[in-house]
Order: structure tokens, then C-alpha cells, then sequence
């Protein structure tokens, strides 16, 4: 989709009904990772984007730079690419100038996994009125700055360049102004008073490397608080926890992260739960 300026975003729509929902991924990831699932036991499918196109409008979209699952693994060339790093600013601006040119019609849920959420909440700061509802999987949260003090900035490189990506090395790779992109979500009106879920993993992150300047324990020592936080946005915020879940939780268990977009839905809509 021609979004201006010489550039396109690959865009996927499937499904009828309002609201529409977007499905914003984690940094690095296309949004191939919302029509795929690897199910923990006792989780069932469909995918995320296939379960709720069934009852409502879904649409994903690849950002510049993402990763395309596959073999081999490659960056999306489905999407312009652009230079890099950019902002939480940028990609709000980008999702915007998409759903315009594309008609998509809102209001919508966002529905958003990890980094996304950095996405998905200056989204709605930004523009209110067009969206009904967020649902945080697994999100990034800006508190992680504090909590995470003088481990900060290498976790924030490891963020940008994860261990063993080889992409990671190539110019149109995604990255990000962390730091810039935080202040950017700090210093925007708070959120709309919408519906919000959020849904946090259990299972560790993977080990970080030996030369990090952190490990993974430090990071697990401060995600959980830093979930609360999320949960703390908006009063009567469930919390819902994926026991066993990785930090994919839309691709190990679609079910749940399917049932939190259908609970804002409803709540957006007035309607009883279910």
C-alpha cells in the first residue's frame, strides 16, 4: 500500500465486522508471527489473525526492516525500507498514514506484542478518538529505563542486536531510538479512557551472552514489576498471566491472546463478557 513519499508498507486485511483490529508486532518481527502458532499444551488455534477474522475486521502489517520467518529468515522486501534507527514516533506516524490510505475503518483495537506496545500505546495517546481498545502482550514498558538503571543501555543493545542474528548487520535491519522513543511515550497525553488488557509470560527470556554487560536474571527480576505498570495505566486493568507461555505468547497461545482482544471488544461495545 502507497503510503507517500515514495514508500510503501505491506498490508493484510481479512475478516468483516467492527471494530477493526490491528495487529502490531514486536521489534524486529514481521507480522507473519500473528498467522503462525506453536501451541503449548493445553493452548488450541487458530492463529491470532485467523480466529478473530472471524468475527471481526484484522489487518497486519509489515514494518521497514522486519524479519520475515521462513529459510532462510530475511528482511521484509514488502515494506520500503528506510533508515535506521527510528522512533515510536515514526512507526505511529506510519501506521497512521497506512490505515488512511488504505480505508481501513475504525474505531480500532490494537492488539499489540512486546515492542508493539511502545507502538500501540503512543498510538491511541495520539489519537484518541480512533482507537476502541489495546491489548498488551508481553509489551515493553517504558519503566524498564528506571528499573532497570545501570543495566540499561546494554540491555537496550542487545534489544537492537539480539544474540546470534546475523540480519542484525544489514543497514535496513529495524532499530530503534530507544531512549528517544521512551521520552516520546512519557511525554504524551495519557491514555484515552479505553478498555486495556494485559498479558504477561512466565518463562524466561533467553540467556544473554556472556559479554552483555547483563544477564537474563536481571531482566526477570524487573519484568514483572515492569508488567505492573502497564496494568497500573488504567483503573480495573485485568492481568492476565500465560503460566508456561515464552514471550510469544500469541504464537504458543493464540486462544488466550484471542480471548483479551474479544473482552476489550466487548467492553468497548457495552456488551456482557463473551
Amino acid at each position: 500500500m502507497d503510503i507517500g513519499g515514495g514508500r510503501e508498507l505491506f498490508l493484510e486485511c481479512m475478516g468483516e465486522g467492527a471494530p477493526t483490529v490491528i495487529l502490531e508486532s514486536g521489534i524486529h518481527d514481521s507480522s507473519e508471527y500473528w498467522t503462525v502458532s506453536q501451541l503449548l499444551t493445553p493452548a488450541v488455534g487458530p492463529p491470532v489473525m485467523q480466529a478473530l477474522a472471524k468475527t471481526n475486521r484484522v489487518c497486519r502489517y509489515d514494518r521497514p526492516g522486519t524479519v520475515v520467518p521462513g529459510e532462510p529468515r530475511a528482511i521484509t522486501d514488502r515494506s520500503t525500507p528506510v533508515p535506521m534507527p527510528r522512533t515510536a514516533g515514526d512507526s505511529v506516524a506510519d501506521l497512521h498514514a497506512l490505515l488512511q490510505a488504505a480505508e481501513v475503518p475504525g474505531p480500532y483495537v490494537i492488539v499489540a506484542h512486546s515492542w508493539g506496545g511502545m507502538i500501540g500505546q503512543l498510538y491511541a495517546r495520539t489519537h484518541p478518538e480512533e482507537v476502541a481498545g489495546l491489548v498488551l502482550v508481553d509489551a515493553f514498558a517504558p519503566a524498564l529505563r528506571d528499573l532497570l538503571a545501570d543495566k540499561w543501555e546494554a540491555y537496550i543493545e542487545v534489544v537492537n542486536d539480539p544474540p546470534g542474528e546475523t540480519l542484525s548487520a544489514q543497514e535496513d535491519y529495524e532499530k530503534f531510538d530507544i531512549d528517544a522513543s521512551v521520552d516520546q511515550v512519557l511525554g504524551a497525553p495519557p491514555l484515552p479512557d479505553i478498555p486495556l488488557v494485559v498479558m504477561s509470560k512466565t518463562a524466561p527470556f533467553p540467556d544473554f551472552p556472556s559479554d552483555a554487560g547483563m544477564t537474563t536474571a536481571d531482566l526477570e527480576a524487573v519484568w514483572p514489576v515492569a508488567q505492573e505498570t502497564l496494568v497500573d495505566l488504567l483503573p480495573n486493568t485485568p492481568h492476565q498471566i500465560a503460566t508456561g507461555s515464552i514471550h510469544y505468547i500469541q504464537v504458543t497461545e493464540p486462544d488466550l491472546v484471542t480471548s483479551a482482544a474479544r473482552l476489550v471488544m466487548s467492553r468497548a461495545a457495552g456488551t456482557p463478557d463473551g
